[in-house]
């Protein structure tokens, strides 16, 4: 749950404009093919605004909204996110303005042509309903075209049906017309923006000029790029070589070609059928404090152990070894795809809300702390830590009985008899006996490092 007070008031004042014209068959296409990846909540707010765009006159606040939807302004503001981060919404806020006042501008959702070219949100949709139904909704919107092969045109031409215009009457008479701003349009789909952009500069280095030129690098084809390297966790050098396959015959990039060589290539690195997963992936190399040193703490270790792990196998430690829940996994591939925070900090996150929580990942909590960290930019995991570290200080500071401290205790000395926080044996496949009464040792002496560490002030 977010903490909707530091963005937006109830009587903050709001109103509502399209970037162009909205369709009906759009509607079709947010709740088949937007809807799964931002919700029902989100899906609703797009369509409560989209009614609401003819009040250009009036001041309306968030509590109209907060009435007309009823749900909470955390609850709307979470959703209004959503709808930014797919491309469907821009806000504005007026600067300095008291109360607060916002544009909230409706994007046209993407055609179902570029939707399924998309290589982005495609992807999230696949993982989110799974083949078959990806499939289904695929040919749902497939358009299928008689074959005309054998037909001629006998479509009659404009001077055929109209005559031409007299001299006399070709004045222009449309200056003399005034309109303030521009006539209605159909708007192009907005681009997804990422926070983290691709190392263009460092891939140049490794492109033959012989094969591709710079300027072979438009702007779709860098938008292309971007979106990409996020989604299948391209490096530079490896993007290099899609580009260059790509624009091998032409020397212009073919991007259904670009998207097809960097799919190919993580699929011989990753085995047949297997789509990236947001949660399997670890700390980015230039957000890591452990590269090439090693640590030489039990902190530092900590650290290390975070960073080279992905969130997935956080999950399968602190199940003792079993398959993470498909809800938890949903959640963080959802944290991961909303917040863009780093998998470390996810790592950190999960497993201090595992300690605090009774080794519950409840998803409001998680959801509620995702974002506050994502707002104090909480990007390397010592970060997170000495963040996780602050907030357990200030949990303790609101405790202001005994009564109210002594269940905590009780669940800190539960947690001491069972958390598993980084189990080395996860990291072979079999154990003896002896070698594993050795690492649920270790496992033990971590954990109590780590509840510790929590627990200093």
């Amino acid at each position: 749950m977010l903490q909707s007070w530091k963005e937006v008031l109830p009587g903050d004042h709001y109103r509502v404009e399209t970037n162009g014209l909205l369709h009906s068959f759009d509607q079709r296409v947010i709740t088949l093919l937007y809807q799964p990846l931002i919700g029902i909540e989100a899906a609703s707010l797009y369509f409560t605004l989209w009614q609401e765009v003819e009040f250009l006159e009036e001041h309306l606040t968030h509590h109209h909204l907060m009435g007309s939807m009823n749900l909470s302004l955390d609850r709307i503001l979470k959703a209004r996110k959503k709808l930014e981060a797919v491309g469907l919404l821009e806000s504005l806020k007026k600067k300095e303005a008291a109360p607060g006042q916002f544009v909230y501008r409706l994007e046209p959702p993407l055609t179902p042509n570029r939707f399924f070219k998309d290589g982005f949100l495609n992807l999230f949709l696949y993982r989110q309903i799974g083949a078959r139904e990806y499939k289904r909704l695929a040919e749902l919107f497939a358009v299928h075209r008689v074959n005309t092969a054998d037909y001629e045109d006998v479509s009659a031409s404009f001077d055929e049906v109209f005559k031409s215009v007299p001299a006399s009457e070709t004045i222009d008479e449309r200056n003399n017309v005034k309109t303030e701003g521009s006539w209605a349009h159909r708007a192009t789909s907005p681009k997804i923006g990422l926070k983290t952009h691709f190392d263009f500069k460092q891939m140049m280095t490794y492109l033959s000029d012989a094969i591709v030129e710079e300027d072979a690098l438009t702007e779709d084809v860098r938008q292309a790029i971007d979106k990409l390297a996020f989604v299948y966790r391209t490096e530079p050098y490896d993007m290099s070589k899609a580009v260059q396959a790509a624009a091998l015959h032409t020397g212009e990039v073919d991007i259904d070609a670009l998207r097809k060589e960097v799919r190919d290539f993580y699929l011989l690195e990753h085995g047949a059928d297997e789509m990236p997963a947001l949660y399997e992936r670890r700390q980015p190399e230039s957000q890591r404090e452990f590269t090439e040193k090693e640590p030489q703490t039990e902190e530092e270790q900590l650290i290390a152990w975070y960073e080279r792990n992905s969130p997935y196998q956080l999950l399968e430690a602190l199940g003792q070894g079993s398959k993470p829940a498909a809800p938890d996994l949903r959640l963080i591939e959802n944290l991961m795809f909303d917040t863009k925070i780093n998998p470390g900090v996810i790592n950190v996150l999960i497993d201090y809300i595992s300690q605090v929580n009774d080794h519950k990942l409840n998803k409001a909590f998680v959801e509620k702390v995702a974002a506050q960290w994502a707002r104090a930019n909480v990007t390397t995991v010592r970060q997170a830590m000495n963040y996780a570290r602050e907030e357990q200080k200030k949990r303790k500071q609101t405790k202001k009985s005994p009564a109210t401290r002594a269940p905590a205790s009780a669940r800190t000395s539960a947690r001491k008899e069972h958390q598993e926080v980084i189990p080395e044996w996860m990291k072979r496949p079999k154990k003896t006996e002896k070698q594993t009464k050795e690492n649920e040792e270790a496992v033990k002496q971590r954990a109590k490092w780590l509840e510790d560490y929590l627990n200093q002030i």
